[in-house]
């Protein structure tokens, strides 16, 4: 990855620390993103009616900045993700039916009719009797006196994967605050239209093993 890319998953952890918390009803990212506007304007208009003072107008950049680095990963979903090439190993081991893989995952998770974007929380990962893969999310948040992520978003969340409906399986490097973990995109198809998980490893070897059990089952349901 190169240094820009480290750079802005760097601020991807703290914004999305600000995009999960709440102030009453208000999230934590709206007010961050409303504070380098305001503090322009009120430079501007300290300049016009007053004098330039170039600390002001430094402090003024410095909002605007912020401001548009919390727009950009908003946009890119609080985490940097790039694609490299790799083959799935042929001593990889199988990952057994039932059993389970402890990763982080990204992506749209639901429970009792409710979706949630999360962003590298610890998940299971693992392959049911009928094919179908589980990724379950535990939410574990911070809340004092209303200031933090909503308690009802705490707790169990999920995600499901139909490998006949996996239509891009992409090994690669995910990058998110301090860490940079190899990881794996998968697209694929829902009732509600296009889906798509990143599930990060710990090493490269659970990375094989995770790649090749998505490539064997989505192979075996497409024949």
């Amino acid at each position: 990855m190169s240094i820009s890319d480290l750079f802005l998953g760097l601020v991807s952890a703290p914004a999305y620390a600000l995009q999960r918390s709440k102030i009453g009803l208000v999230r934590l990212h709206v007010l961050a993103m409303l504070l380098g506007p305001v503090v322009a304007v009120c430079v501007a208009l300290e300049v016009w009616l007053d004098e330039f003072v170039p600390q002001h107008v430094a402090l003024a950049a410095l909002c605007l900045l912020g401001t548009a680095l919390l727009l950009w990963v908003h946009l890119h979903h609080y985490l940097v993700f790039r694609a490299t090439p790799s083959a799935v190993s042929e001593t990889a081991p199988d990952l057994r039916t039932e059993q389970r893989l402890l990763l982080r995952g990204s992506g749209i998770f639901e429970v009792s009719k409710m979706r949630s974007y999360l962003v590298e929380v610890p998940v299971v990962f693992w392959t049911t009797r009928l094919a179908e893969h589980i990724v379950s999310a535990r939410v574990r948040a911070f809340n004092l006196l209303g200031v933090g992520v909503p308690s009802d978003e705490r707790g169990w969340w999920y995600a499901f994967i139909d490998p006949r409906r996996v239509r891009r399986i992409e090994p690669g490097e995910l990058c998110f605050g301090l860490h940079r973990r190899p990881a794996v995109r998968v697209d694929f198809t829902t009732e509600k239209g296009l889906g798509t998980l990143h599930l990060s490893c710990d090493n490269q070897a659970q990375l094989q093993v995770l790649l090749k059990e998505l490539k064997v089952r989505a192979a075996a349901k497409h024949e």
